[in-house]
């Protein structure tokens, strides 16, 4: 049973309850005036699901039908939980024709990281987004539409396909480019930064004998780092979630 995080996910959910006037009526349960909305976890299926049902004019709460499933087993945590609140309110507000109100893209900083910090995700994303400067923009869009920063989910929309083109290239100014935004991640980052680092090179290599063989190359001083690229591969293959997360 991995229920553990449901209430992250609720947690998730509750701006968007609030914003449109549902109250909570039972355990994970929540309705307005139209629409009645559970939350739960399929041990069967190892999945959250997103229940719902419409209310008729007198208030009677009508078949729930499932709206949504996402698979969530032992192998995610906590921080996972928060992308399936984010897609299942985005399933509500299309479900029910509710238009995003969006936070101006003026608003939305960029992250930033000082000399001598920790090095940890902010961290990570700075140097990507100074090795691509056009993710500058879809970074302020992908916050200002969600309201925070789901770094795997960028990640696999954003650089992950940028990498694959660079790595293509196979030149020695191509690789560099990507080793000088990988390598501080690995080398000094957080445990968050490491498995992003890794996950995201895995990404490019999968499915892709060509940039597999240039990671290789690349990371051909550092067996380390070499070694958990290719054993994440195959977790990537194996992992339905993770690879619909970080391979577009």
């Amino acid at each position: 049973m991995d229920n553990r995080y449901i209430g992250k996910v609720i947690a998730e959910m509750e701006p968007f309850f609030s914003e449109n006037k549902f109250e909570n009526f039972g355990e994970n349960c929540f309705k307005n005036d139209k629409k009645a909305v559970k939350v739960e976890y399929s041990d069967a299926r190892q999945m959250y699901l997103l229940l719902t049902a419409d209310i008729d004019e007198e208030g009677n709460i009508g078949e729930y039908i499932e709206a949504e499933a996402w698979l969530f087993d032992d192998s995610q945590l906590e921080r996972d939980a928060e992308s399936v609140g984010i897609d299942f309110v985005d399933t509500l507000r299309k479900n029910m024709g509710i238009k995003v109100k969006k936070t101006a893209n003026n608003n939305i900083d960029l992250p930033t990281a000082k000399k001598g910090d920790k090095y940890n995700i902010t961290s990570f994303t700075k140097k990507t987004l100074d090795t691509y400067p056009q993710l500058k923009e879809p970074y302020k869009e992908y916050v200002a539409k969600y309201g925070n920063f789901l770094y795997l989910n960028f990640f696999g929309t954003y650089l992950v396909p940028l990498m694959k083109e660079t790595l293509k290239e196979g030149n020695k100014k191509s690789l560099k480019k990507i080793l000088d935004m990988v390598e501080p991640a690995y080398m000094q980052g957080d445990k968050d930064s490491v498995n992003t680092a890794v996950a995201c090179l895995a990404a490019a290599c999968y499915g892709d004998e060509a940039v597999t063989a240039a990671v290789n190359n690349m990371l051909s001083e550092n067996a380390h780092f070499k070694s958990a690229v290719n054993e994440f591969i195959p977790i990537i293959k194996s992992k339905k979630q993770i690879r619909e997360t970080l391979v577009k």
